[in-house]
């Protein structure tokens, strides 16, 4: 389940939606879904936001509210569904209002609102008296009002929405927003009783949408009431935090890869899970060449049951045990199936970043995930490089490798450490997926 779903009518707007999103410290992506809905339901249990770009602005609205719908449902469940519109309402707001709040709705069986907040202060764009404002000026009066495509002949968000789409939009003014919180909550309450379906809310500062956001909470606190956004952005930033989604833990596992036999690599597997707590799984089918359909399932279940930051081991061998004399076509096999394994298990389960050690294994899975090479970032120690997948699916995978005769006792625990730094660094950037299945 991703903590959010976002459906943008355009890439620009995606792309600086999820910007938003990942300066607030959630893993985002963008997917284009115009066409392929599908890809949304493989990006939900690997990011924090997804963000699926319908390219719908300027289509017919049945066929905006088409696709919306598809997107929603390939991308459910979610905690919060986002619906992003343009800061000048151009293109389809109210019919796509209206396909976010059925489609959730028909989800969850629950009563279903917005909180319409299309400010983003950051980009001058403000909302006061429900006229919505660019540089200080009524939509109407700028360049928008004469769009090839979709002109602006209203900067009343109101008026607009209920033109769209039948909806039951109210209006809370900058007065309410700003005054009392709970006076807000217990405005926004109120118009909720009444039957609001959206709320439309002005707001000149980012503090304004956080009120916002702390407010509509409380005000359906201890309710079944579900809330989804229509804004450019911030004003779903800030419901994410104000339902707590931005406190929840953070980030996937991290996979280490082991396809080396020799007694440096035992002894530093052993001391990273002394010392880092590292969860070390065996190959299935011991003193063979890996059985990669149980490799998988034991893998699958282990990335499963970890937490955020966890150190998941797959190893060929972890000690003397474990040895063996493979004829040299079998030698040439164990890498194959070991990364084999590892690719089928990262197409359902998200890492941060993987490690590997040893060269055959490291080549091996490069092939496996569809990689052209590594962008290397830095040196670890000698021999023992950082980077990142170039191409492919995993285009921008964190990754560390070394070769299995490199460094001491702690050079793994070293390699894991920089790798979690470096996660925790590319975390703040936004990636653009494409579909992992293979066959």
């Amino acid at each position: 389940m991703a903590d959010v779903l976002v459906v943008a009518d355009d890439l620009t707007g995606a792309n600086a939606a999820a910007a938003g999103f990942a300066r607030a410290g959630f893993r985002a992506v963008t997917a284009s879904a115009g066409e392929r809905a599908e890809v949304v339901a493989e990006m939900v249990s690997r990011f924090d936001v997804v963000v699926a770009t319908t390219d719908s602005r300027h289509l017919e609205p049945a066929r905006a509210r088409e696709r919306v719908g598809r997107v929603v449902r390939a991308g459910w469940p979610a905690r919060l569904v986002c619906n992003r519109i343009d800061t000048t309402l151009r293109g389809n707001v109210g019919a796509t209002t209206r396909e976010v709040l059925d489609r959730v709705a028909e989800l969850t069986g629950s009563r279903v609102v917005a909180l319409c907040a299309p400010a983003h202060p950051g980009a001058n764009r403000q909302t006061i008296g429900g006229m919505q404002l660019l540089d200080g000026r009524r939509l109407e009066d700028t360049e928008v009002a004469r769009d090839a495509r979709t002109p602006i002949h209203t900067s009343d968000v109101v008026a607009l929405l209920r033109e769209q789409a039948d909806l039951e939009v109210v209006a809370v003014p900058l007065d309410a927003v700003t005054g009392d919180l709970d006076a807000l909550a217990e405005t926004i309450r109120q118009h909720l009783d009444a039957g609001a379906e959206v709320i439309v809310a002005d707001a000149t500062t980012v503090e304004h949408l956080d009120r916002l956001a702390a407010a509509a909470v409380a005000a359906t606190a201890g309710t079944e009431t579900v809330w989804t956004t229509t804004d450019p952005g911030p004003a779903s930033v800030a419901l994410a935090a104000a339902l707590g989604l931005a406190e929840s833990d953070r980030g996937a596992p991290l996979l280490a890869l082991s396809g080396s036999a020799t007694e440096l690599t035992q002894l530093q597997l052993r001391q990273l899970v002394a010392e880092r707590g590292a969860r070390p799984l065996r190959t299935a089918g011991r003193h063979a060449v890996p059985d990669v359909d149980a490799t998988v399932r034991m893998l699958d279940d282990a990335l499963a049951e970890a937490d955020p930051g966890d150190i998941v081991v797959l190893a060929t061998v972890l000690d003397d045990s474990d040895l063996w004399s493979p004829s040299s076509e079998e030698a040439a096999r164990i890498p194959v199936a070991l990364a084999r394994a590892a690719r089928r298990a990262l197409e359902s389960r998200p890492v941060d970043g993987v490690f590997t050690t040893g060269g055959d294994v490291t080549a091996a899975l490069l092939a496996e995930l569809g990689s052209h090479g590594l962008e290397i970032s830095d040196e670890v120690v000698p021999l023992a490089v950082a980077g990142s997948l170039v191409g492919g699916p995993w285009d921008g995978l964190q990754i560390v490798t070394k070769g299995g005769l490199v460094g001491d006792a702690r050079t793994t625990i070293e390699c894991l450490d920089h790798l979690r730094g470096q996660v925790e660094a590319h975390r703040r950037q936004v990636t653009a997926a494409e579909s992992r299945e293979r066959t």
